[in-house]
């Protein structure tokens, strides 16, 4: 259950951070290929909806919540919303039944990343892809020292975020490869959580686009 912090404080914040002109460019150039049979997981605020095709008009989204944030419905643009509760690490969906799996600025979050980047491979099709945008921990080591430093508080306000996750590493030791990255050219954050991993992920060397 979202408590009273998060629906009310945290989310507002985080819902303005996200809407920064660079971030939205890059969900535009991210959502263009969402196709299929498409599942979000953590839909949030629904930041996303605005950019999915317009042929998209059918949408899953995967949450613990029982219900919506009313921004949701404003920003849905028509699409028929199906709510599915469960968890990233664990999926309440069939094995390969996924064209496009959709997570954004999620898995900072989340307890067990490997384990839910293992859910989203077992979930997608042979050919299906999966969306992926989140912020990772720096290369340059004196931001991961500032950013491992800064984590245990920053979990403390910001609803479990972590600033310091090596996500490629991650996404590596799941099958995935990338798919012609769609990472922004400058950073769209500030710092702490300036760098971003951003891009069209398949499984396997042999089914890059």
């Amino acid at each position: 259950m979202t408590s009273w912090y998060e629906q009310h404080v945290f989310n507002p914040l985080m819902d303005r951070a996200l809407r920064r002109p660079r971030v939205e460019e890059l969900r535009r150039a991210l959502l263009s290929r969402a196709r299929g049979e498409v599942v979000e997981v953590g839909i949030g605020t629904g930041l996303n909806l605005p950019h999915y095709p317009a042929q998209l008009r059918r949408l899953r989204a995967v949450q613990r919540e029982e219900q919506f944030d009313p921004r949701v419905f404003a920003r849905a643009g028509g699409r028929e919303l199906e709510l599915v509760r469960g968890d990233a690490q664990d999926l309440p969906l069939a094995s390969s039944s996924i064209d496009t799996l959709v997570c954004t600025f999620v898995l900072c979050s989340v307890d067990d990343p490997r384990r839910a980047l293992a859910e989203f491979a077992r979930v997608l099709r042979p050919d299906g892809v999966l969306l992926l945008a989140e912020h990772v921990r720096s290369p340059r080591r004196f931001e991961q020292a500032a950013q491992r430093a800064l984590t245990p508080l920053h979990r403390h306000w910001a609803c479990g975020c972590r600033l310091d996750r090596d996500l490629a590493r991650s996404l590596a030791a799941a099958g995935f490869a990338s798919r012609r990255p769609a990472a922004a050219a400058q950073p769209v954050l500030p710092f702490p959580a300036s760098e971003l991993l951003a891009g069209a992920f398949g499984l396997g060397r042999d089914r890059l686009a």
